[in-house]
């Protein structure tokens, strides 16, 4: 009988399937409880922070960096821009101080930062057409910080980073992989805030002024440059579709039975 060379039929060291479906379905296992935990953390930095007594959101707020003292050349547009802040102080039910910092950008963009700083970029106020419309933008801040939204933000990121180190090290192209996937429950969960923002701005509006003139002032202007209105990214966006935020607004303010008024000629010239 010829002997005849061939493979065993059966071979425990080599499997009959492709070496990236195991890859893939760990990859798929890690994701999955990653954002499991992500979430069920968020929620805990949630209870956390709205569990917080005022003093000790107080004393947080004093261990950060004092704001620095504008230019000469922002002091008067940044003094109007404080008190449009300290005009809706009792409206937006602030409870901490509030400071504004005017900083030259032409990014038409407002944001907290911790320790109740509001950093407004001159090119905001190339995007709005009044007073009213500008303190809408502000309130929706101040809502943010009411909300202590900027805490919320704070506590997951350190929650994320932690999560990403454990699991894959801070250095590891690995971390690139799983962001996305946390990125698109941390967007879901900004947009929720920002919606709550835009509501209570509204509310703080009407009370300031005694209508909500000039409430989607921003929106309007910005919504021509909306990429995201068209397209899927609009669902991985950390803001609503501009579109959709004035069609809430309004549908908001009729429920409301909120008048629309007149508006105040913009006071702050343009800073570009």
């Amino acid at each position: 009988m010829k002997y005849e060379p061939s493979l065993p039929q059966h071979n425990d060291n080599v499997s009959d399937e492709h070496p990236l479906k195991d890859f893939v379905v760990i990859l798929g296992v890690v994701a999955a409880i990653s954002a499991l935990v992500f979430w069920l953390l968020g929620l805990a930095v949630d209870v956390m922070v709205d569990r917080m007594s005022a003093e000790t959101e107080a004393r947080l707020y004093s261990m950060m960096p004092a704001p620095q003292d504008a230019d000469k050349d922002e002091a008067l547009p940044e003094a109007r821009l404080q008190a449009m802040i300290d005009g809706m102080r009792s409206c937006a039910g602030l409870r901490l101080p509030a400071r504004v910092m005017l900083a030259k950008s032409k990014t038409p963009n407002a944001a907290v930062m911790p320790g109740g700083q509001i950093v407004v970029f001159s090119g905001l106020v190339d995007h709005v057409k009044s007073d009213n419309g500008l303190s809408f933008v502000l309130a929706h801040e101040l809502a943010h910080i009411t909300n202590r939204d900027h805490l919320r933000a704070m506590g997951r990121g350190i929650v994320l980073f932690g999560i990403s180190a454990l699991l894959t090290g801070s250095d590891s192209g690995l971390s690139e992989l799983l962001a996305p996937v946390h990125h698109l429950g941390a967007a879901k969960y900004s947009r929720s805030r920002e919606e709550a923002a835009d509501a209570a701005a509204l509310r703080t509006l009407n009370c300031r002024y005694g209508h909500v003139g000039g409430a989607t002032e921003f929106f309007e202007d910005m919504k021509d440059e909306d990429a995201a209105e068209d397209s899927l990214s609009h669902y991985v966006a950390s803001h609503p579709a501009m579109g959709a935020r004035i069609e809430t607004l309004n549908a908001a303010a009729r429920s409301a039975g909120y008048k629309t008024g007149a508006v105040a000629p913009l006071s702050i010239p343009p800073l570009n």
